[in-house]
């Protein structure tokens, strides 16, 4: 349960800032119409999901090492 809450967050998060940061560019990119809007949306979109999935498999191989200190930490008090 750990590492499946910890990755959702992380690739949630990740995707989240991604999108943000893409829409932000996409407000100077008005000038060059519609066009200009759907792609960059679509590319922003694509970035997103790339950025969440990555992070998403880097947390769950990861993970593992976090619980273990956290338990230490946890156990040692």
């Amino acid at each position: 349960m750990f590492i499946e809450s910890s990755s959702f967050a992380a690739s949630a998060t990740a995707g989240l800032l991604t999108v943000k940061g893409g829409l932000a560019l996409l407000v100077f990119a008005t000038p060059f119409g519609w066009s200009g809007l759907i792609v960059g949306g679509l590319f922003v979109a694509g970035t997103a999901a790339v950025t969440s999935i990555g992070f998403n498999n880097y947390t769950k191989n990861n993970a593992g090492e976090l619980y273990d200190k956290v338990m230490e930490k946890l156990i040692g008090l």
